[in-house]
């Protein structure tokens, strides 16, 4: 297993890269919503940033495989609800599989809630972001047994006796908590590194993307906005190789550390 990571632009390292070299890219964009970043200015006109992220997809789609797979994490913003959706109609591959992740909060292994609360008495909670999965053609092969849930123990055997199995397939609605409010044991200080990255994703969502898209030792998986490394850690947990580009010096640091 081997990792690399590019402490640059994107862009600027894709528009380097021969055609069809990647198996999976799994990463979820800035959202344009004024979010403090380290170095980052997180807000361009609505029109310049999506424009931005269709040249980003479209470098990232031209070096996939045709046979790879795309994952893209993005949440609505109440400011424009519809911004999952203006994303994904800038990539040039087909949706495949529409995901919902539903931000589960788990403290001390168990579920206490979802979402994040606020005092707002006009708005509920966001409690959910997507993640569409891209393929060239919208139908290729995916990993129903790597990426299915077990049946509780108590019910294995007796679902092993129906239907020849003791995991079921799973759908496209991950209950998946933060990782950054102990589902790991770790403080959030911690995860987040000395420079605060205020938006990580956690890694059971990086990993769900993987199994989904069959990864397995000798398949590469590229993340373009690495943030503080989620996406080449389960990579490296998983035995398969990665590349990463993270702008921010201090955010790359942070993640050689995590890689070591």
């Amino acid at each position: 297993m081997t990792y690399q990571l590019h402490n640059q632009d994107c862009l600027e390292w894709m528009r380097t890269q021969a055609d069809d070299t990647i198996d999976i890219v799994v990463s979820s964009p800035p959202y344009n919503i004024g979010i403090s970043y380290n170095t980052y200015g997180d807000k361009m006109t609505a029109q310049d940033y999506i424009d931005w992220q269709r040249q980003v997809w479209q470098e990232a789609c031209r070096i996939l495989k045709p046979d790879g797979h795309l994952f893209l994490n993005i949440g609505p913003t109440r400011k424009d609800p519809l911004l999952p959706f203006r994303v994904a109609d800038t990539i040039p591959w087909q949706i495949q599989n529409s995901i919902v992740w539903s931000k589960c909060i788990e403290i001390d292994g168990y579920v206490r809630g979802h979402g994040v609360v606020t005092a707002s008495n006009k708005y509920l909670p966001n409690g959910h972001e997507m993640v569409f999965h891209f393929t060239k053609d919208g139908k290729t092969d995916i990993d129903i047994q790597a990426s299915a849930i077990p049946y509780q123990p108590a019910w294995a055997a007796d679902n092993s006796k129906r239907t020849g199995r003791n995991w079921r397939p799973t759908v496209n609605n991950w209950h998946i908590p933060y990782e950054t409010v102990g589902s790991w044991g770790q403080s959030s200080a911690n995860l987040k590194g000395t420079v605060k990255h205020p938006a990580i994703f956690p890694r059971d969502l990086v990993r769900h993307c993987l199994n989904v898209a069959g990864a397995q030792p000798g398949h590469t998986v590229y993340d373009p906005f690495a943030g503080t490394g989620t996406t080449l850690l389960v990579a490296k947990e998983m035995g398969i190789d990665s590349i990463g580009c993270e702008i921010d010096a201090d955010y790359a640091a942070f993640i050689h550390s995590r890689m070591l």
